[in-house]
């Protein structure tokens, strides 16, 4: 076998097809060529060739796992989930490489979503812990504001509200637990 041609696709410049025999095998990345050392007129065994489609395998889940990245940070649990739900198969590899890459970091990741939690839709350390689990994150929620500071951002929807009942239940389904509403509330 022997590759005969070398052609830069024409959607993505960044990916070239390789053609083995006048026929198309695969599309690889470019430096996955230039890591292999593709060139036109290289003679290839079955073997290689089975190695090049592995290697496009390879680039594309990873691009696919961090395009998903590109739109905000995520635990290595919803990432194996993506692949999952992609039927994406032997994800190893890439898991590593994303780790080498610092891509994914469950403790850095647990840290930014307390963070915007409490700064955007401010909830008590319970629910943020029980959205943690099912991130997959197994972590103690330790923030930088007070449950009682966060009851009171998050009370900041109801300002004017004249039902304290419900202003009590909107706070308990924020995860805040009934000591800390009272304290907002002062209830007695």
């Amino acid at each position: 076998m022997k590759i005969t041609r070398l052609q830069y696709q024409k959607q993505d410049p960044n990916r070239v097809n390789v053609y083995v025999d006048d026929k198309f095998a695969v599309g690889l990345e470019t430096n996955a060529v230039v890591k292999l050392g593709l060139f036109k007129g290289q003679e290839i065994t079955q073997e290689e060739l089975n190695k090049i489609i592995s290697e496009s395998d390879f680039g594309k889940k990873l691009n696919a796992a961090l395009n998903f990245l590109s739109f905000r940070p995520r635990s290595e649990f919803e990432i194996r989930q993506f692949f999952r739900r992609k039927k994406l198969t032997d994800i190893e590899p890439v898991m590593e490489k994303l780790k080498t890459l610092g891509q994914i970091d469950d403790e850095a990741f647990a840290k930014w979503y307390v963070d915007q939690r409490q700064t955007f839709r401010p909830k008590g350390h319970r629910a943020i812990e029980m959205e943690l689990r099912r991130k997959g994150i197994k972590a103690k929620v330790e923030g930088t504001l007070s449950e009682e500071a966060l009851a009171r951002k998050a009370l900041l929807k109801f300002r004017g509200e004249k039902s304290r009942e419900r202003q009590q239940r909107f706070l308990a389904s924020r995860g805040f637990d009934w000591d800390t509403i009272a304290q907002v509330l002062k209830i007695e």
